[in-house]
């Protein structure tokens, strides 16, 4: 390779040049860990030398080929369940799990194998008809269930939490954080975080999970509190008066508060990124900054039901003391469900490099007739797994 290859005039302005010219490749692969894809494409097209250092570094490709097969390839359908005559109102995928929950003639609670797709257990958290569980979440240890249920002395539906332990498939408490429905739960290794139309979030400490503890209500929001998200060190809420608000956990400070013009039914986080969604609307943030990046729109006749984004771990301090996790080589992909069995799906590495647009990158239809509302959804870095109301899940992979 020669100096040609790049242009002269820039050869004492080009990092990369003379880096290379040192050899210092090491230096040249962790700036590269550090440039989004959009970015990587556009460094191949500057000069012979970006593209061979690209093509050169195994992490680099690795991220080209997997964008690649999430935006051009394509995907394997794969059902994970059908259960006519039920409905898939809730799901949630990490690990080794999917866990969905059904409406039905009772409030049912299934568990598949990630890898293999097999039926594990099956949870029944209430026998009485109507109930829906609303939402479901899972660590390590824990599986928590959300459903309303009987009638109270009111008139009104009961809702309540289960708590079971996951190993044992088995009951570990129940419990009524709220008055009204719950909208969404999240499970951290300690909390159990719950959003609710009486427009208040319940924390609740679950340490002991047989004798939870409700620890503190937030009262901030000022109308129902529609979904949260989370991950180790902060949450973020969004209410039906189109108000985010993004959470230090554990101190339970609120670190902004903003105002959309449009609906805010759904959120998903990964941090330093937050979305929220409604009708065919969704709303990327960067709620480090409390700013909002970009208005995205899913298409006239795709109105927005559930919305996930590919998950990446804080960094950030603790105690004062640095603790920063190992940057992880993945682009954010967030995804969409619709009310006409849409995926809509954006890389937001092309949207941070301020590439014009709002249009999705890729629409996927899942099932045949269109008529399969996406009720919920959860994604990983190498597949999404939907959850319809025709009783249908499916896990579409994008890897080779």
């Amino acid at each position: 390779m020669t100096n040609n290859d790049v242009n002269k005039n820039d050869i004492n302005f080009d990092i990369l040049y003379k880096l290379y010219e040192r050899n210092m490749i090491n230096v040249i692969g962790q700036i590269l860990d550090e440039v989004s894809v959009a970015c990587l494409l556009n460094l191949r097209d500057v000069s012979v030398l970006y593209r061979n250092l690209i093509d050169q570094d195994p992490k680099s490709m690795t991220r080209l080929e997997e964008a690649a097969r999430w935006f051009s390839g394509q995907p394997l359908v794969i059902p994970v369940c059908d259960q006519p005559g039920s409905m898939v109102t809730s799901l949630a995928a990490n690990g080794d799990s999917i866990i969905f929950g059904l409406l039905g003639y009772d409030a049912t609670v299934k568990i598949h194998s990630k890898n293999n797709l097999k039926l594990e257990s099956t949870l029944v958290q209430s026998r009485e008809f109507p109930a829906s569980v609303s939402s479901v979440d899972f660590n390590e240890k824990l599986i928590a269930t959300c459903a309303y249920e009987s009638l109270n002395g009111a008139g009104s539906l009961h809702h309540a939490v289960y708590l079971w332990f996951r190993e044992e498939k088995c009951l570990a408490s129940k419990l009524v954080p709220h008055s009204s429905m719950i909208k969404s739960i999240k499970l951290t290794e300690r909390f159990l975080l719950t959003a609710s139309n009486d427009t208040t979030i319940a924390i609740t400490d679950i340490t002991n999970p047989t004798n939870p503890k409700l620890i503190l209500r937030i009262t901030d929001h000022k109308d129902n509190v529609s979904s949260l998200d989370c991950d180790r060190f902060n949450f973020v809420s969004v209410s039906v008066d189109n108000v985010l608000k993004v959470w230090e956990m554990g101190s339970w400070k609120c670190k902004f508060s903003m105002h959309s013009i449009h609906p805010t039914l759904k959120v998903a986080l990964s941090w330093p990124l937050a979305a929220t969604g409604g009708q065919n609307i969704v709303l990327l943030w960067n709620v480090e900054k409390g700013s909002l990046i970009r208005e995205l729109r899913t298409g006239s006749n795709h109105g927005l039901s559930c919305l996930s984004m590919t998950w990446l771990p804080s960094r950030r301090a603790v105690n004062g003391q640095p603790r920063w996790r190992k940057k992880v080589c993945q682009d954010v992909y967030l995804v969409a469900g619709g009310n006409q069995g849409v995926i809509s799906i954006w890389n937001t590495s092309v949207l941070l490099a301020g590439h014009p647009g709002n249009s999705p990158h890729r629409y996927i239809q899942v099932g045949g007739d269109g008529n399969n509302m996406i009720s919920s959804l959860a994604v990983d870095g190498q597949s999404v797994m939907t959850g319809d109301w025709c009783g249908h899940v499916y896990r579409i992979n994008f890897t080779r």
